[in-house]
C-alpha cells in the first residue's frame, strides 16, 4: 500500500480500538482501520474510515452493547 503522506510503499492498516465521547456517554469502537507508514512514522484514518466513525457516533447507543471493562488510571511523570 502506499503511504498518502510521503508517496512510499510499505503502508499497513492496523485495527485498533479508539475511544470517544466522555464521562457516562464514552465508548469503545473495535477493529478502526488505521493506516500506519514505517518511513514517515504517521498514521491515518481513510475517508470512509471517517464517514463510517461518524455514522457509528450518530447511533451509537443503538449499535453498541454493553460490556465490562476494566480501567486503569495512568499516574506517571508528565
Amino acid at each position: 500500500m502506499i503511504c498518502d503522506i510521503c508517496g512510499k510503499k510499505g503502508a499497513r492498516i492496523r485495527r485498533v480500538t479508539r475511544t470517544y465521547g466522555r464521562g457516562r456517554s464514552a465508548f469503545l469502537i473495535e477493529g478502526v482501520p488505521v493506516i500506519s507508514c514505517p518511513h514517515c512514522g504517521e498514521s491515518y484514518l481513510a475517508a470512509e474510515t471517517l464517514k463510517e466513525i461518524e455514522r457509528i457516533r450518530m447511533h451509537w447507543r443503538q449499535l453498541s452493547t454493553d460490556r465490562k471493562v476494566p480501567v486503569a488510571r495512568f499516574r506517571g511523570a508528565a
